[in-house]
């Protein structure tokens, strides 16, 4: 008895706060698994997608372009570790929808 009381208390501040008592959908779920391969069959390649140094040599030297720019933080982002794991766990619960899906998805999230 003291539950049910307790739960209409909050409901009602909730509503006094102007806070909706409906539940909220969750900004993501987590798939299962989409494809046959294991986690651990995959192999991950991981390699600097911009390398100055090797730009430089072969006569291509832009990265002073960029160091006038402050974007050298940007390309050091890029460069940075690779969670292989996340890459892995990712690739095999991965699903790609149809034009048609992501129309119909897209048309029910403008409507919320």
């Amino acid at each position: 008895m003291a539950s049910s009381s307790s739960v209409l208390e909050s409901t009602t501040q909730e509503i006094a706060q102007g806070t909706s008592t409906q539940q909220e959908t969750p900004a993501y779920e987590i798939k299962g698994r989409t494809m046959s391969l294991e986690e651990w069959e995959l192999t991950v390649k991981v390699e600097s997608p911009v390398d100055f140094t090797s730009l430089a040599y072969h006569g291509c030297n832009i990265k002073e372009f960029y160091e006038a720019q402050d974007l050298l933080h940007y390309f050091d982002m890029l460069n940075s570790p690779t969670c292989v794991n996340l890459i892995r766990h990712f690739w095999v619960r991965a699903f790609v929808y149809g034009k048609h899906a992501a129309k119909l998805e897209n048309g029910r999230k403008s409507t919320y």
